[in-house]
């Protein structure tokens, strides 16, 4: 099993910037390929397997075993991100069995869209960012039934939803995504998280509408991106 390889772009330890667990250091593993393309996509290098990976300024090549790629953690959280992890389910479900087995905390962030894989690996996960998306913002037309199925699966973990916005929300747009999560559960974090650098003067507005539906609504920009952090 530890001989499963898979295509990451890089692996690095930093703060997490964004959500309900803003400021926790994490060792992120970023994997490579995706199967959306954001209007927003700040890693637009990930969207692709091609080509090697980064750790600590060394070029290392794909694709990595998953016992070599867990010998780099070196924090006591882990941060599974992309591009679009669960591509490689299989990959990624062997690597969460190994990283759980030395007890570390997994932090997974997903874009929602694939429940079924989702499904197979929320056992060994311990938290899970679902980012909505937008279509004003991603460029994409609703995806809403999948990122339903996915929150289905995701709440029995501690999970929020994200929801990256610029200045073209549309009401209907918050009503859907509130709706989706309080059908599901109300006490499920919201996260409201402008594009960076995007000045939405009725950011307060937009909280306090979805604040109708929701218990815990927050606004939290990408933190790290202000502290000229990775």
């Amino acid at each position: 099993m530890g001989e499963m390889k898979g295509f990451v772009r890089e692996v690095y330890t930093s703060i997490q910037g964004e959500g309900i667990e803003l400021g926790r250091r994490q060792t992120f593993i970023r994997f490579s390929g995706c199967n959306l393309s954001c209007n927003y996509c700040d890693t637009p290098k990930a969207r692709k397997t091609e080509g090697p990976f980064i750790y600590q300024g060394k070029v290392y090549q794909n694709p990595v075993e998953v016992e070599f790629l867990s010998g780099m953690i070196d924090a006591a959280e882990i941060a599974i991100t992309g591009g679009e992890p669960l591509l490689q389910i299989d990959f990624l479900e062997i690597l969460c069995k190994t990283l759980k087995e030395k007890n570390l905390n997994i932090y997974l962030d997903t874009n929602a869209t694939l429940p079924d894989d989702l499904s197979k690996i929320i056992d060994y996960v311990d938290t899970v960012c679902l980012d909505f998306k937008v279509p004003t913002a991603a460029g994409k037309p609703g995806l809403w039934d999948k990122h339903k199925a996915c929150l289905e699966i995701a709440v029995k973990k501690m999970s929020f939803v994200k929801m990256v916005i610029n200045e073209n929300l549309l009401p209907r747009e918050l009503e859907t995504v509130c709706s989706i999560i309080s059908e599901i559960d109300e006490s499920v974090p919201l996260v409201i998280q402008p594009v960076f650098g995007c000045n939405i003067p009725d950011i307060l507005d937009i909280q306090k509408k979805a604040l109708d539906f929701l218990r815990d609504v927050r606004v939290i920009p990408q933190v790290h991106k202000y502290l000229n952090l990775q």
